[in-house]
């Protein structure tokens, strides 16, 4: 019989064409849903940055003493002010900040957002004088990322099988899609939040108040958010999409007709 899947006994009938690409596209909807916040994450945390730029100066004062009390001079670091330097738009403009380890540089525009400097700072240091294997982390980024894009492919196969059928490593895959987006991304979040944890102690050391101290957890909480909720709304929308891909693409079992002879119709 055409588009049937036989397992165990059990006949199945393989979904249309149209009920898997009204999967997709409920997929798509949903998992969209799910991430949308995002955006607003990331605006909210910039707000709290805009909030400090009056007491900018204050913080470009430390953020200079901390960069000089650190030992990254040692290690080679170069504090690269974007304001005066031949940098993107985006570190020129204050708009980003950065720890690039190729070259060793701090990047940041000390006239607008010192403020967010102590975090790179702690970038720098996770780099070069961290423990435990968190330097490493940083460099499972790219690759925590690209394994988290991977499973939103992953999330939109078709489902060729019917549930207990043997699995093989894609279907393993697939099965987890969800929960290995999350955990791919999840390196990136320890590693930014240990970044802001140096910076804080950092600028401590640098003398810097306790209320610029706390407006400075402010934006760092704020700013971990963004990393945060892209792995816990990344690893939803992907397992979500999964599930809903199951529904509308998985075989349906054929249920099984008895037919009774004549003789005993009556």
């Amino acid at each position: 019989m055409a588009g049937v899947y036989s397992y165990n006994g059990q006949d199945y009938q393989k979904r249309t064409l149209l009920s898997e690409t009204e999967g997709y596209l409920l997929a798509s909807v949903v998992s969209g849903a799910i991430v949308s916040p995002l955006p607003y994450i990331g605006r909210s945390f910039q707000k709290q940055l805009n909030r400090q730029m009056h007491n900018n100066h204050i913080y470009r004062d430390y953020f200079d003493k901390a960069f000089d009390i650190s030992g990254l001079k040692e290690e080679g670091v170069t504090l690269v002010k974007a304001q005066h330097a031949n940098v993107p738009a985006e570190y020129k403009l204050g708009l980003n900040a950065a720890y690039d380890p190729r070259y060793r540089k701090v990047i940041i525009n000390t006239d607008r957002i010192s403020a967010a400097g102590f975090h790179e700072l702690g970038h720098a240091l996770n780099s070069l004088k961290s423990k435990y294997g968190i330097k490493y982390l940083a460099k499972l980024r790219v690759p925590g990322y690209a394994i988290a894009g991977l499973m939103e492919y992953f999330a939109i196969f078709s489902r060729t099988k019917p549930k207990g059928a043997p699995r093989n490593f894609v279907d393993v895959i697939e099965d987890n899609c969800g929960k290995i987006a999350f955990l791919a991304m999840m390196p990136t979040v320890i590693e930014e939040a240990a970044a802001s944890y140096r910076g804080i102690k950092l600028a401590k050391n640098a003398g810097i108040n306790d209320a610029l101290i706390k407006s400075m957890k402010q934006i760092y909480i704020k700013a971990h958010a963004t990393y945060g909720g892209k792995a816990v709304l990344g690893g939803l929308a992907v397992f979500a999409s999964r599930k809903i891909m199951d529904m509308f693409t998985r075989p349906k079992p054929i249920e099984q007709t008895t037919n009774y002879p004549q003789e005993y119709i009556f």
